[in-house]
């Protein structure tokens, strides 16, 4: 069997506005631009992910966006998968999101582009807003896969 290391650490500050995701709660989605935390996994023997996401002020509320995409084969996608299944958001170190397999999964060929203007998917959370500055952290709780 092979092995697959993965480590992710990702900081975004909060957006003090609120960002078009208000429609979020209901399956909404926003625009990639170049201020999304970005964070690429390499699989070995080959493939990439490509992750892209950020946290938005929503009428108080925490709203959590983003898209991934893989290239490398089947292999790649089905470990992305499984990763982004064990993917957590945490704010100031304890967890707010769990699972973000409601990110978008994005197309391949635009990740030379680090998909800006592709499509992110969002979720409101049930957590309040912090007031001013925050920290906000993307980790996988495994940090190997076996195929």
């Amino acid at each position: 069997m092979k092995q697959f290391l993965l480590a992710c650490s990702c900081a975004l500050s909060l957006m003090a506005t609120t960002h078009p995701a208000q429609s979020a709660g209901s399956g909404g989605s926003v625009a990639i631009d170049k201020d999304f935390g970005m964070y690429t996994i390499t699989w070995d023997p080959r493939g990439t992910t490509l992750v892209r996401w950020e946290v938005y002020n929503n009428d108080g509320l925490i709203a959590i966006c983003g898209g991934y995409s893989s290239s490398g084969g089947s292999l790649a996608y089905e470990l992305t998968e499984m990763a982004m299944k064990e993917a957590r958001i945490k704010l100031n170190g304890e967890v707010i999101a769990r699972n973000l397999t409601f990110f978008s999964k994005l197309k391949n060929q635009k990740q030379k582009v680090e998909h800006v203007g592709d499509p992110a998917n969002c979720i409101v959370t049930d957590v309040p807003s912090p007031k001013g500055k925050a920290e906000f952290e993307l980790y996988f709780v495994k940090d190997t896969y076996r195929y």
